[in-house]
């Protein structure tokens, strides 16, 4: 009977010790950020989490559809970067440009910047609609002051910032007139 009762009681320690492993991690801070008080919205699988050190840029891809409304929300598991977080959603298309050296024409991708929440009171939530189906990409960069000082090699768990980008659609609304008939 001991014998079982060390069993049983090891193994919920193992699943203590795994869930509380699981919840140290980035992976799904996003469900942490604001969902809006709109139900309409739904969660998207393009929802991402990540790890950040002070100063970090990073991006992600994400795909729109045509005629969907989206709205995107960020989040940190750290106070500290509350309404801080800074991203730019942007396309990138190659266009065909006349190089000056070679005196040919060549295709270059270029950027194009479609919402920068720096030019926006850095506003962590963000509704559109997607007039085509099209990738763009956000980029993310939390703010120093996170793990200040910090080495980004040397980062321990305890210096990370977790930050989620919430994605959330429905299907968009149709204006002007519609015909019946």
């Amino acid at each position: 009977m001991k014998t079982l009762n060390k069993k049983i009681i090891g193994a919920s320690l193992g699943v203590f010790l795994f869930g509380s492993s699981i919840g140290q991690n980035c992976n799904e801070e996003y469900t942490y950020c604001d969902r809006g008080k709109d139900k309409n919205f739904q969660m998207s699988n393009q929802s991402v989490s990540g790890t950040f050190a002070a100063g970090e840029t990073h991006e992600v891809s994400l795909i729109l559809y045509k005629g969907t409304d989206y709205r995107l929300s960020f989040c940190s598991n750290d106070e500290a970067m509350d309404g801080k977080i800074e991203y730019e959603i942007i396309t990138r298309k190659k266009k065909r440009v006349l190089d000056p050296t070679t005196k040919r024409y060549v295709f270059k991708e270029q950027e194009e910047s479609l919402f920068k929440n720096t030019n926006n009171e850095l506003a962590q939530t963000v509704e559109f609609q997607s007039k085509d189906t099209k990738k763009v990409y956000v980029k993310v960069t939390l703010p120093t002051g996170a793990s200040e000082g910090k080495n980004k090699n040397s980062l321990k768990a305890s210096d990370a910032v977790c930050v989620g980008m919430l994605v959330q659609h429905q299907k968009g609304t149709t204006t002007g007139f519609n015909r019946q008939g």
